[in-house]
């Protein structure tokens, strides 16, 4: 809407962000009881997983007896429950109308199944505010959160103020329900973790981080969230043994070369004898470029496995033998320059006597030519 259709309107102003770790159980907010007519001082629960987040949801419906909407509890799946980890009496009355089927704040083998502590964030471009959300809101539960920081702007500036809710922003914490669709429990209400009032924290929260980026103001950083660094994780997937090429072959090896005249729309395809790509997985690299000659006689990259267009696929040929193959294919695009193209592969390969080692491939030149109707614009 800012920049498409006749009402485009042009961002202009400073670039502010501010950001605050938050413990949700810890936090306290007051909630509006429309029922009492009173307000209330609410507080965040332990993450807990209701029974009704087993039903799943309409489109994926879960195993077993479990139903959307279901606010009492089992003795089989409490006994069940309980053997994984068992909440405590003020988990069970923090989060109710939710019955507890997984008390996954009690639960730390072998870590943290949910987060207490999450990520929260605000970044002002001019007029447009964007809330980093930890969380999956629900369409309700978004609104009065875009209403809620809005509400600060606009009290603080005459210029129109727009806020767009980004998630998922550094850690997971499912769900976010509002009050009153909590207390339905379906899918999304059971899958609220820090209980009823997960919602109104969350607009207390952000309504300090709005009040404080219009003023200009910094927040405390918060309590620090626990590292989980990729060294301590630990991993189902087995690790890669060892690397061999195919008989008589060398890694890199082309084994299907391109052919070698294409137009704007082919795909041109290529395979190479190939390592795991599990042996490095090319970070801040590529596995594959597409390069253009130029009069230079230098090679330029003109696309890699970052693009639309083009296709990185690897498969085992042999496991005993730990012999591989990968496959790309590059879609040419219709604004493509005619030129002389190649593809490129870059990989890795573990030696079975141990240590990785870098390899790479590069195919036969093919011509890449533009129809002469299309290049004169007939």
């Amino acid at each position: 809407k800012l920049w498409r259709g006749d009402e485009a309107v042009e961002v202009i102003g400073p670039v502010r962000v501010l950001h605050r770790y938050v413990n949700m159980p810890e936090q306290s907010a007051e909630f509006y009881n429309e029922t009492t007519k009173k307000l209330e001082e609410v507080h965040g629960c332990v993450p807990a997983m209701g029974y009704s987040f087993a039903a799943g949801t309409t489109d994926g419906p879960g195993s077993f007896a479990f139903e959307q909407g279901t606010t009492t509890s089992n003795p089989f799946w409490n006994t069940v429950r309980n053997f994984l980890a068992a909440p405590t009496n003020n988990d069970i009355s923090c989060h109710s109308p939710k019955p507890i089927l997984l008390a996954t704040g009690r639960m730390r083998l072998p870590y943290q199944w949910q987060p207490k502590i999450v990520s929260t964030q605000i970044a002002m471009i001019g007029g447009v505010v964007i809330a980093g959300v930890p969380g999956e809101f629900t369409t309700m539960s978004g609104r009065r959160l875009r209403e809620t920081i809005k509400k600060v702007m606009n009290d603080a500036s005459d210029v129109e103020t727009s806020v767009i809710l980004a998630g998922l922003c550094n850690v997971y914490s499912d769900y976010v329900t509002t009050p009153e669709e909590y207390q339905i429990q379906r899918y999304e209400g059971a899958s609220t973790i820090y209980g009823p009032h997960t919602l109104t924290i969350y607009l207390k929260q952000y309504e300090e981080l709005a009040q404080a980026i219009v003023q200009n103001k910094s927040v405390p950083p918060g309590p620090p969230a626990p590292e989980l660094l990729q060294s301590n994780l630990i991993t189902l997937v087995p690790p890669v043994l060892y690397d061999t090429p195919l008989w008589k072959r060398n890694f890199g090896d082309v084994i299907q070369q391109p052919e070698k005249v294409a137009s704007p729309g082919n795909t041109i395809t290529a395979s190479f004898v190939a390592g795991h790509p599990r042996n490095n997985r090319m970070t801040e690299s590529t596995f594959l470029t597409v390069e253009r000659l130029e009069e230079d006689e230098v090679w330029i990259p003109v696309a890699t496995d970052a693009d639309w267009e083009t296709k990185f696929q690897w498969r085992r040929t042999s496991m005993i033998l730990g012999s591989s193959q990968v496959t790309i294919t590059w879609e040419i695009p219709q604004d493509v320059k005619p030129g002389e193209y190649r593809i490129r592969h870059n990989g890795y390969y573990r030696y079975v006597l141990g240590g990785v080692y870098p390899y790479y491939g590069v195919t036969n030149h093919f011509q890449v030519k533009v129809p002469v109707r299309r290049r004169y614009g007939l």
